[in-house]
Formats: C-alpha cells, structure tokens, sequence
C-alpha cells in the first residue's frame, strides 16, 4: 500500500501529523487502514488543520469528500473522536467544495487522511507554507487527463510542410513532458483525420505518459488527401469520452496553425463535458483561434513556449 506525505514523513499540522493513503475505501476498512498503521482516521482539533486538510485533498484527488474520524454510535449520540476527543455539535466526510464535514453512507468508498500524534512541531511555521502550496510537491500534484489535438492538413503539401508540422507535433510531445512533470498526468494525442485507431474521434483512449511519449507522427506522405475539417471539430469534441471514464480533472490542450477562415464559422467551446478547461496554442503564425479569447502564441516552440503553456492550463484548472 503506497501513503504519499509531506516531508517525507507526514504533512505536520499543529500538534498532528496527517498521511493521505492513495486508496479509496468505505469507513469501516479506511479505520482499519489507519489502525493497521499505528495511526487513526484523521482527527481535525482546530480550524488551521481543518483548512489545511481541505486544500491538500481538494488538489491531491479529484473527488470532493474525504473521511474523517469523527462518528457516533446512533443517531441521537454526540459524535466522538477515536481518541476519545468530543465533538458536542453514522460517519462524517470532509467536503474539499464547501469545507464542511456532512454525514455520509459508511459502505461509500472514499479517499481518507490518517492522523497521529506529531512529536515535532519547531519547524512548522517555516516549512508549511513552502511545502503545502507547492505544486511541484508530489503530494500536492493535481490529477491531469488532457486531450492534446494538434492541427495538421496532408493534402497536396510538400516535404518541406511535413517537417514543419513534425515541429509542432514536437512541439505538443515537449509540453505533454513538462505537464507530467507537473502533475500526475494522462491523455492522448490526435491530429483529427490521422490516427486509424481513433477515427470517429470520440472514444479517446487514456495513455500513461509512458505510453503517450511514443505516439507516433502520423504524416507519412506528401498527399494523404485526409484534411482536418475544422468545421467538424466541434461537434466531435461535445460527444467525445475517455475510454476507461476518468474522474482527474479533464483538459484539452488545442495547437493551431490554421487561419480562422478555415474553421467555417465553427468554434472551439471553452469547455466540454469530457474537456473541461480548454486553452488554444498558436503555432506556425497562427493569431487566433475562433471561440477561444486568450490562446498563447507559442513563436519559437522552445523549452520557455512550453513551459508557459503549462504554466497557463495548471492555472486555468478549477480549484476545487
């Protein structure tokens, strides 16, 4: 079983050290989890660990609860702690939407935090702040699966154009590597009209980065006559699904290098149901991308470019 913490021991809060179990279980086996540990299901004591907890698990996992310890034994029982704690306001869920704890089904399986007694509390004030916000921490890492469509046409163009498009292909694979640098990230690759597996462009498989890194160029001849119709595209993204479901947040990273002409009158939407934060990259001189207001121009595909691209979407990404 894997527990990613802070500090390479715990996210220390106060007087309690918090572990985050990367496992969804329902009440009864998440106790029995933290028990087998040497710890318990996470005891909250003060509004400081009750923001703390809520910020974590609101960026470390996509779903919105999270069980806590606190339940009582019938209905009309006050709610207690495991270590005998009373809290004078069935089982209790943290929401990382509202920050309120709510009664919920013991059988639902969730993610949970584990709590114990923090023997060391001398450097909290000075490493909290740089490791609990830090988005590179990997406890903090948000959960990532993103389309990338990239923007190519075959028809009657020269070798010249092929190379050209093989940079912005690259271009796409250097972004994806710095974005799963920065989060814990799958998805997949598609130049709409080039990849025989995804024709209908609307059951989009979901890659591991390892797996995504190898996605081939698919530009193997001077005519392959298969043109993007930007026109369709639109309407294949509202019904497009990732094939397993996913629950990560969901994204769609657009490179284009198409004048706006091309797209017909059609538009890119800001957001999908399988897509929901949308951003545009121009390529290859591109100046717009219709129905997207703020694209980032990507003019020398270089390590900066990229890294912008992803400095954009992660802070496009919803908070909660």
């Amino acid at each position: 079983m894997l527990i990613v913490s802070v500090n390479a021991r715990c996210l220390s809060i106060g007087d309690l050290c918090y572990t985050f179990p990367n496992l969804k279980l329902n009440y009864v086996d998440a106790k029995n989890y933290c028990s087998s540990m040497n710890q318990n299901l996470a005891t909250v004591r003060t509004e400081k660990q009750h923001s703390y907890l809520s910020a974590v698990a609101r960026v470390r996992w996509a779903s919105s609860l999270f069980w806590i310890d606190l339940s009582r034994p019938s209905i009309n029982a006050p709610f207690v702690w495991s270590d005998d704690s009373v809290k004078d306001s069935l089982y209790v869920a943290g929401s990382t939407e509202t920050g309120k704890w709510l009664t919920v089904d013991g059988e639902k399986e969730l993610n949970f935090i584990c709590s114990y007694p923090n023997s060391d509390t001398s450097n909290e004030k000075s490493d909290q702040k740089s490791e609990l916000l830090s988005r590179k921490d990997s406890d903090l890492k948000p959960n990532v699966t993103c389309l990338f469509m990239v923007d190519f046409q075959s028809s009657g163009i020269s070798q010249a154009a092929i190379s050209t498009y093989k940079s912005y292909f690259n271009f796409a694979q250097l972004v994806a590597s710095k974005l799963n640098d920065e989060s814990h990230f799958t998805g997949y690759l598609d130049t709409f009209g080039y990849s025989a597996s995804l024709a209908d462009h609307k059951n989009i498989p979901t890659y591991s980065y390892e797996n995504f890194r190898t996605l081939p160029f698919s530009i193997l001849d001077t005519d392959d006559d298969i043109d993007m119709d930007l026109k369709d595209v639109d309407s294949s993204l509202r019904s497009a699904r990732w094939i397993p479901p996913v629950e990560d947040q969901t994204c769609m990273v657009f490179f284009s290098a198409a004048p706006e002409s091309l797209y017909g009158g059609s538009e890119i939407q800001t957001t999908y149901d399988s897509f929901q934060t949308v951003i545009g990259v121009l390529v290859g001189g591109a100046t717009s991308i219709p129905g997207l207001t703020n694209p980032i121009a990507a003019t020398t595909l270089s390590d900066a470019d990229a890294s912008a691209v992803v400095e954009l979407l992660l802070r496009s990404l919803p908070s909660n």
